[in-house]
């Protein structure tokens, strides 16, 4: 079973991590880091939350040491446990403004993903932080007293925002049922893969099953 870890809050981030239950290679390690990444912000949507910056830290499993199949010539550390492992993936992407919006970090998150991680590696542990998060009342309260820009796409801009206002209303929808039925009452295909974590985190609080 995974080690699940609660969300962290701070005061101006939260994160998710997790410990997978054994060694997940790429394409399984992108499945998580979308679930996760979907979490985050439903989580930021029910505290009416908003985040511009996206961390992603990717921890590589000792196997990768062990495994003669696997090439790796890169720094390696000492985990809390005293075992070599390849150093582990950490980066960081600003988003181009404050947003709650799953499909706006989730693009933002898997662009930083497949920056950051090695491919041939093996994954264990996944972390994923939303930063610099304010109210949402905060954003639109600057944006009132905006003055206005003689250079900006503000057709453009009217049309994000649009489409992040119904995208929000969905959020809510789903955050309603979910808080209503449980929260797997409400699955997408990707948490059906057997690669897929998000069932079992739902079934779980602080790391325990419910």
């Amino acid at each position: 079973m995974n080690e699940i870890k609660a969300y962290k809050p701070t005061t101006n981030s939260i994160s998710l991590g997790q410990v997978l239950h054994c060694p997940y290679n790429y394409e399984d390690t992108k499945l998580i880091v979308k679930e996760m990444a979907e979490n985050i912000s439903l989580d930021l949507v029910d505290k009416n939350l908003i985040t511009n910056q996206i961390v992603l830290t990717i921890g590589y499993d000792i196997e990768n040491l062990k495994n003669p199949n696997i090439y790796y010539k890169g720094e390696i550390i000492t985990d809390h446990y005293g075992r070599k492992i390849p150093k582990h993936a950490h980066g960081t992407i600003n988003l181009d403004h404050h947003t709650s919006s799953t499909k706006n970090i989730m693009n933002f998150t898997m662009k930083l993903y497949e920056r950051i991680i090695d491919k041939n590696l093996l994954v264990r542990r996944i972390n994923i932080s939303a930063n610099n998060v304010i109210y949402e009342s905060k954003i639109k309260l600057q944006m009132v007293n905006e003055q206005l820009d003689l250079f900006g796409d503000f057709k453009k801009r009217e049309m994000n925002l649009k489409e992040e206002k119904i995208e929000r209303n969905l959020q809510m929808s789903i955050l309603d049922i979910k808080k209503k039925f449980g929260k797997n009452s409400i699955v997408k295909g990707m948490n059906l893969q057997e690669a897929g974590t998000a069932i079992a985190r739902n079934s779980q609080i602080g790391g325990h099953k419910e």
